[in-house]
């Protein structure tokens, strides 16, 4: 029994010591790129009509939105509907 103690810690303590190896020789991670400015905040995604169907009364909700601090503003759709789309609007 002893010698089966010895030789299961004896492995065990080989196999911890290769693991260290391996991760001491890894190459290390490249830096990551800098952040675009749509990774540094919030989108806000809102149809025309919340803002009263057009782009005066999107400019004029743009104070709130900066307080909200959303970076980016994403509106759509800018065009018309038909009434019997099948899309929802």
């Amino acid at each position: 029994r002893l010698v089966l103690l010895v030789l299961f810690w004896g492995g065990w303590l080989g196999m911890l010591g290769a693991a260290a190896a391996i991760v001491a020789q890894a190459p290390r991670c490249q830096p990551l790129p800098p952040k675009t400015w749509w990774e540094l905040g919030a989108l806000y995604r809102a149809p025309p009509k919340a803002f009263g169907n057009d782009l005066k009364g999107v400019e004029k909700n743009l104070d709130h939105l900066k307080e909200l601090q959303v970076e980016g503003l994403v509106l759509g759709p800018v065009y018309p509907q038909n009434s019997d789309s099948k899309f929802p609007s």
